[in-house]
């Protein structure tokens, strides 16, 4: 969402974002400051994540009424929880054009009883045929879940890959920063990482099994979680001495190009942008073969996928993923993803729509 907002034309397009303080990160606040004068920034604390009557209730109410305020020519409305109220709150104001990126299907999550799965695919399916104009998918696999789920017809699907900012000069001095100093690791210590939010969906629980299986077998491997969440001080606590969990910021962030094999223990995805990121610097990724994954690796060029279910029995699984990684091609890497998921297209693809 961010770099939506950082490359639109507001010479055509006036934008106002509505969004939870609490819920964002340090870069969506930076970006929000970047723009100021060319956005308008709503808050809107009771968008929380979690299901509670009594703040989507709120937050239903304030959004009806920023859109009766606005009278916008188009909303688009932004995964799964925002999707719910905002396309509710939109089509109740007649809004002509409503669009909806899920950033991957909560039906998809393997958290959620068979019982309450069914019920999130049967608002999607009234949501998508009564209240969206279009729904933006992040890759082909989401957007195949759709249809397996009749969520709506393909029509009413659109595939628009997350877009990548090519890097600058600038970019890659502001990435210097020395993560092994920082963490006091050997330079003959393996660095494989992930950067993501510590939430059920992106399984911390497996990826601290993993470090710990790895950890009885060498010593060699450190394991870093860049990124904050309300899992994060549970896994914390019961992480080895080869794992690391740093804070999400700017900063921090600027850790990944130091890693040498990004690993993503996901139970499912969209289309996730950090792996994308790791790729755009030349580090092969080792992702768990669930939906959004699998359009990212292309195998024994950038990455491997794995078995997330299999993995601790099969742990050489990632120790050949370490010996490939360390003789993978770094520009094959980085071209795997330099012109498929270019940010002018996602540009150029979701303006086109919004001026249908």
């Amino acid at each position: 969402m961010c770099d939506l907002m950082l490359n639109l034309d507001y010479e055509i397009f006036e934008v106002w974002v509505a969004y939870n303080d609490d819920a964002i990160d340090d870069i969506f606040r930076q970006t929000i400051e970047q723009l100021s004068g060319k956005i308008t920034p709503i808050l809107i604390n009771n968008l929380v994540r979690e299901l509670n009557l009594k703040e989507d209730i709120k937050a239903y109410l304030k959004l009806s009424k920023l859109i009766k305020k606005v009278k916008p020519d188009i909303v688009h409305c932004h995964s799964s929880k925002a999707g719910v109220l905002g396309r509710i709150a939109t089509k109740r104001r007649r809004v002509n054009k409503i669009f909806y990126t899920p950033h991957a299907y909560s039906f998809l999550s393997t958290e959620f009883s068979k019982r309450k799965k069914y019920l999130f695919i049967r608002i999607e399916k009234f949501l998508s045929r009564n209240a969206t104009t279009k729904t933006f998918n992040v890759s082909n696999s989401e957007k195949y879940s759709a249809l397996k789920y009749n969520i709506d017809n393909d029509k009413k699907l659109k595939v628009i890959y997350n877009g990548l900012v090519s890097q600058t000069k600038e970019n890659i001095l502001n990435k210097q920063d020395n993560l092994r100093k920082k963490l006091k690791i050997k330079d003959s210590s393996y660095i494989i990482g992930n950067m993501a939010r510590v939430e059920s969906q992106k399984n911390p629980q497996l990826f601290n099994n993993i470090a710990h299986k790895a950890y009885s077998d060498r010593k060699d491997i450190a394991f870093i979680w860049i990124g904050d969440g309300s899992l994060k001080n549970k896994v914390q606590q019961n992480s080895s001495d080869n794992t690391y969990f740093l804070n999400f910021s700017e900063k921090n962030s600027n850790y990944l190009s130091e890693f040498d094999g990004y690993i993503s223990t996901s139970d499912y995805e969209g289309l996730p942008y950090s792996p994308l990121e790791a790729l755009q610097e030349g580090i092969p990724v080792l992702l768990s073969d669930v939906v959004g994954h699998d359009e990212i690796v292309e195998d024994g060029v950038n990455g491997k996928l794995y078995n997330p279910d299999n993995i601790l029995v099969n742990i050489q699984e990632l120790y050949d993923f370490i010996d490939w990684s360390k003789t993978s091609d770094k520009q094959a890497i980085k071209k795997s993803v330099t012109d498929k998921f270019s940010i002018d297209n996602m540009i150029l693809e979701i303006s086109s729509e919004y001026l249908v």
